[in-house]
């Protein structure tokens, strides 16, 4: 049999990529949370974790990860049918992998519904939308936004909508740069903003729309969703941001669209299956969310 508190410890340490984190975490030294792990390694016979920077989890170590998780989602179910079981008092927990653009929207109030109905703590990776399918596959979160449709095995997939990108810029930045149209000659001889050197959206959007390649073009790097709609509206980079992150600047006449191209990305919603009434629940809520602001998928 597994000794729980010896896996808690090599799950957390695995989901924060961190000894340290991990000991900070459940209230333990840092060598406590050590000989834990490996006491653990040792009694099963194989590493669970590979100490490098940043730490990441073996083959064995992502498994036991998922079964970690599945197992205290079903004792969260348990004590909702059985309340009189013994609990130790504190919150129950879920890791979800999201991308900036959703939670800067529609995604922002998924925290607050799932702490003010079920009593979860929310553990939220984010990355982009290409790349949060690796956080579920790795078993470091149990649901994933995600551009895929398909589902990997082990998990469903399920539509959430689609997200509107167009591009915005100040009123001086158009008259400076686009005074004569938006096209590939002046895109190359002025700046772009990019949310990480992962930022597919925006060299689709400029490959699809002026067959521009990345590097043809000078760009800030800017990690935020926010900040993407701040470059912009201060004339230094134009922006090819999600529309209702747009709404207000554009309202209020900080920002115009220099051209009406659109780019669509459809959104898909991807989680583990298993038989948890608290996971259904959580995945209904951020489908419930998704459904009130993103158009749906075209059939």
């Amino acid at each position: 049999m597994l000794d729980y508190k010896l896996l808690q410890a090599c799950a957390e340490v695995i989901r924060h990529a961190s000894f340290e984190k991990a000991a900070r975490e459940l209230g333990l030294t840092q060598s406590a949370i050590s000989q834990r792990v490996k006491l653990l390694e040792d009694r099963l016979g194989q590493p669970l974790i590979i100490r490098a920077k940043p730490i990441a989890a073996t083959a064995a170590g992502k498994r036991l990860l998922q079964h970690y998780q599945s197992v205290r989602l079903l004792e969260l179910d348990l004590q909702d049918d059985l309340p009189d079981i013994p609990s130790d008092g504190g919150f129950g927990q879920v890791a979800l992998a999201v991308n900036a653009d959703s939670l800067a929207t529609w995604f922002i109030n998924v925290p607050k519904c799932l702490f003010d109905e079920f009593g979860l703590l929310v553990h939220l990776s984010v990355d982009d939308e290409s790349l949060n399918h690796e956080a579920l596959l790795d078993g470091r979160v149990l649901g994933a936004i995600s551009l895929r449709p398909t589902p990997m095995q082990g998990c469903r997939a399920r539509p959430l909508g689609k997200m509107r990108y167009v591009m915005v810029v100040s009123p001086e930045f158009q008259n400076r740069y686009f005074s004569a149209g938006v096209t590939a000659d002046a895109l190359r001889s002025c700046p772009a903003v990019n949310f990480s050197h992962h930022d597919e959206l925006q060299n689709q959007y400029l490959k699809t729309h002026f067959g521009l390649n990345p590097g043809e073009f000078p760009a800030h790097t800017v990690p935020s969703s926010q900040g993407f709609v701040t470059v912009a509206e201060q004339g230094i980079a134009y922006a090819v941001v999600e529309i209702h992150q747009a709404e207000e600047g554009l309202r209020t006449g900080r920002l115009v669209q220099p051209c009406d191209h659109v780019i669509e990305r459809p959104l898909y919603w991807h989680h583990r299956t298993m038989k948890s009434k608290l996971l259904d629940r959580v995945n209904e809520t951020i489908l419930s969310e998704a459904r009130r602001f993103l158009p749906a998928i075209d059939r």
